[in-house]
């Protein structure tokens, strides 16, 4: 019997104090939207920021990006990537999904 009158009297606090509440202007803040980050372009990235843009491409292989792309011009494609001496076929073919979703070639 005590327990279900102090549940009854929580309930009534509780639907009480969520009425004050929104009377008076406060209420719970949304949830912050999640921005979808765009895409980096390969050909236009520099060094600092292909370092910070996936796991497995720090300073050296983001430096050798952007040597391969002064050397030969614009990439082609995300795959082609390959080429670049550091990264390797193996590296590129084995994340190649994961490096789509973060590099465009525009």
């Amino acid at each position: 019997m005590k327990a279900t009158l102090f549940a009854v009297v929580l309930s009534l606090f509780v639907v009480s104090f969520s009425a004050v509440a929104e009377v008076e202007g406060v209420s719970e803040t949304p949830p912050p939207v999640e921005q979808i980050p765009s895409k980096i372009n390969l050909n236009k990235a520099d060094v600092q920021t292909l370092t910070q843009s996936f796991k497995g491409i720090g300073k050296k292989r983001a430096e050798a990006i952007v040597a391969y792309r002064e050397k030969n011009g614009a990439f082609k494609s995300v795959g082609a990537l390959a080429e670049v001496r550091g990264l390797g076929k193996s590296f590129v073919n084995s994340h190649l999904d994961q490096l789509q979703s973060v590099f465009v070639v525009e």
